[in-house]
This record gives structure tokens, sequence and C-alpha cells, in this order.
């Protein structure tokens, strides 16, 4: 017995760290270095045409997001998982800053990482130049692919189909940034995904401040620490951004009189939060501000079905003041 029992525990710690990569839990994985494995999949990209840059990850792994994504208006976006090392997201932003190319900065990264073995990493730049590493000891199936503006990697997946599935989806897929990343981590999901399921995700998008009155580079920055759904969380709260943005740009857009463009921005917002009030009343005063007074009138009744205070207020002349400040939408409308 006495030579029996330490074989048996032996047997037993293999056992149970050979299973590690299927364990539904959602305690992380800690190396005996005291880094946290982030087992995910995730994608670097850019959209040439708005110049943004994202990260978009998915993981069974607490607050993944917040360890693995790093981006920079005009500078580039980073993702550092597997065995994390979360110096490799600062740094290689500077790096990037200072004129390096994406894979100058992986080589110059890696190289002085003794533990660069256990690491994943991609870069892209600004200029939509990518480079990924997969360090030869990170757990299977680990891997990336490269492709034009944007790379896909991650380990501990169920097979090779979790990147290739990413891949195509954001070439195909249709919308700004934000939502061809979210299209990325769904196909990968769909795919199969983290070995060991799903915990924590997050969208990260950062885009030049420009003229637009903002004070941050941060365009679309949802994250999910710990939710049974995350990808359906993930999804609410990117719709929410993202429709938030098209109505900061409707009212741009008519501010400068181009209510065409303005309408149909509002209408997108609608369409990713239609039971929003809010929304179909922005939308009804860009009606009426562009002189379709009909249509104003029409959204304006269906925003005020959605809202009980609303209805109250407005089974008066006097009380539906109070619904708009705005003298010229009461004009407009006929009120």
């Amino acid at each position: 017995m006495k030579r029996t029992l330490p074989l048996l525990l032996l047997a037993v710690l293999f056992a149970l760290r050979g299973s590690a990569a299927n364990a539904q839990s959602s305690a992380p994985i800690i190396e005996e270095t005291g880094e946290e494995i982030i087992a995910t999949f995730s994608i670097v990209a850019r959209d040439p045409a708005t110049e943004e840059l994202g990260v978009a990850v998915q993981s069974r792994a607490f607050r993944a997001a917040a360890i693995v994504s790093y981006a920079k208006s005009g500078v580039g976006a980073i993702a550092t998982q597997a065995s994390a090392n979360q110096s490799y997201g600062p740094r290689g932003l500077e790096l990037l800053e200072q004129g390096l190319s994406p894979d100058a900065v992986v080589t110059r990264l890696t190289n002085a990482d003794e533990g660069r073995d256990r690491r994943q990493l991609a870069v892209i730049d600004a200029q939509g130049r990518v480079s990924a590493y997969t360090g030869s000891q990170t757990s299977d199936w680990a891997g990336h692919i490269e492709g034009d503006n944007y790379s896909v990697q991650g380990n501990i997946l169920v097979s090779e189909e979790v990147v290739q599935a990413m891949a195509q989806a954001f070439e195909t897929a249709e919308g700004e940034l934000a939502e061809r990343l979210m299209a990325a981590l769904d196909a990968g999901q769909a795919a199969g995904g983290d070995a060991r399921g799903k915990q924590s995700g997050g969208i990260l998008v950062v885009k030049p401040i420009g003229d637009s009155g903002r004070t941050t580079d941060r365009w679309i920055d949802v994250r999910v620490d710990d939710h049974p759904t995350p990808f359906l969380e993930i999804r609410r709260l990117m719709n929410m951004s993202v429709s938030r943005n098209k109505t900061r740009l409707a009212i741009q857009l008519a501010s400068e009189g181009r209510f065409p463009d303005a309408i149909a921005a509002q209408r997108k917002a609608i369409a990713m939060r239609p039971g929003n009030d809010q929304y179909l009343y922005g939308l009804a005063r860009l009606h009426a501000r562009a002189g379709n007074t009909a249509n104003a009138i029409e959204v304006l009744s269906q925003a005020i079905v959605m809202n009980e205070r609303w209805q109250e207020q407005a089974r008066s002349e006097s009380d539906f003041e109070s619904i708009s400040s705005d003298r010229q939408f009461r004009r407009l409308i006929g009120r």
C-alpha cells in the first residue's frame, strides 16, 4: 500500500491535468509561474474606410477581454492570450507608435520573453499590416490565420475550423467594424469555440477623434466578464453602443442639413434597438425638421404608444408641450 498510494495519487493528478482543457468549471487555469491561461479565440482588425481598429475576444476565462485587448487609434490593436503576457499590450502599442512594423513588434516582444513558447500574440497596425505568433507550448488546438486587415487566433480550441470560420465570417460580413467583429465571434463559437466552453468576452474599437467633439478614441468598448450566455450579452451591448453612435451621427448630419442621411442613420439605430421610444422620437424630430410632417406624426405616435408617461401627457394639448421643448418641431407637426 505504501508504494501503490503515491502512484495512484500521481495517476489522478495527471488525469486531472489532462482533462483541464475540457473542464466546465469557471475557475481559471493558473500555471506554476502564476500566469493565468486565457484559452480563447480572438480577432484584431482594421476598417480602412473609417480607420477604425479593433479587438474582439471570447473565452472560458474570467474577464478575458480586460486581459487580451489593447488598441490605440492611429497606432494599432493587439491581442495577447494563452499564457497571457499583459505587458505585450502597452509595450506593443508603444513600439508601433515608434514606427516599428507588426513583424518587428512581435519579434521584439517575444525575443525578450523567456515565456514566449506559452504565449499567443496578434498585432495589427494603422496601415492594416498584421503579424501573429503562436508559441510551441500553447495547448491544442492552437494557431492563427493572417488575412487582409485582420488576424484571427485561438488556443485550446475544438479544432482549426474555429479560426477558419472566423476568417470567413469577417471577410464576408457587412456593417461597421464592431458588427463584423461580432460576426467573427459568432462564427467561431458556431464552429465549436473554446474547448472548455464560454464565459466572457468583449469588443473594443477605437476611432480617430477628428472634429466629432469626442474626447476619447474609444468608439465601441463593451465587455462581459462572467455570463452564462456571453455571446448574447456581448451582442446586446454592442447593439446599444453602435445604435447610440448612429444617433449621434444622425444629429451631426442634421446639423449639416443632410436630413436624408440623418434619417437613414437614425433608422439603422432603430433597427438595432426596435423597442427604443427615444430613438423613434429622434426620428420623428428629424422628419419634422426635414419637412416630412406626416411621417413625423406617424413616428411620434409610435413612440408615444411605447411610453406610458407620454401617453398621459399627450391626452391634452397643453400636456403635449412637455413632450418636446423644440418649438420648430411642434410647429412643423401642427401642434
